[in-house]
């Protein structure tokens, strides 16, 4: 089986999608995806970052999608692999500084966040109480009520 045979396969029998809600899923035109399938799509650079961008977004493996070996679905490391690139190259400028500061941790570092996490999850599951009762609660609604529950002397 071919390439563009395996895209086709992989939309229709285990994605189960249109030709245009998978383009749109990429980014592209159902007449994009036409072409795909029907392997006349222009150039080879278009295919590869094509073929990387479907493997990304559906995790795929791009050694079954490229040469038809190995497991459909990417394993779990290919999984955090392509989030982390998504993430590296959106817009997210935050995220983005997030990913490279934990880049640059050493073991210390790393340490010493674990320790962190370990004092918040301590902190949080000691202020695991009962709400305490709210304040208006004993205010009587009625005049009556107030009546009853303060006699006048």
């Amino acid at each position: 089986m071919e390439i563009h045979e395996r895209i086709k396969e992989l939309r229709k029998k285990h994605l189960k999608m249109s030709q245009t809600a998978f383009g749109e899923r990429l980014g592209v035109s159902r007449s994009v995806i036409n072409n795909i399938e029907l392997n006349v799509l222009a150039k080879p650079d278009q295919k590869l970052s094509l073929y990387k961008l479907i493997c990304s977004e559906f995790n795929i493996s791009e050694e079954w999608l490229l040469n038809g070996t190995g497991d459909m679905y990417a394993s779990n490391e290919a999984e955090y692999s392509a989030l982390i690139d998504r993430v590296m190259t959106g817009q997210n400028e935050f995220a983005k500084n997030i990913f490279k500061t934990f880049a640059l941790f050493d073991e210390a570092d790393w340490e010493a966040l674990r320790r962190m996490i370990e004092k918040y999850i301590d902190v949080a599951d000691a202020e695991d109480v009962p709400e305490e009762k709210p304040l208006y609660d004993d205010v009587p609604d009625t005049p009556e009520e107030l009546e009853k529950a303060m006699p006048a002397s």
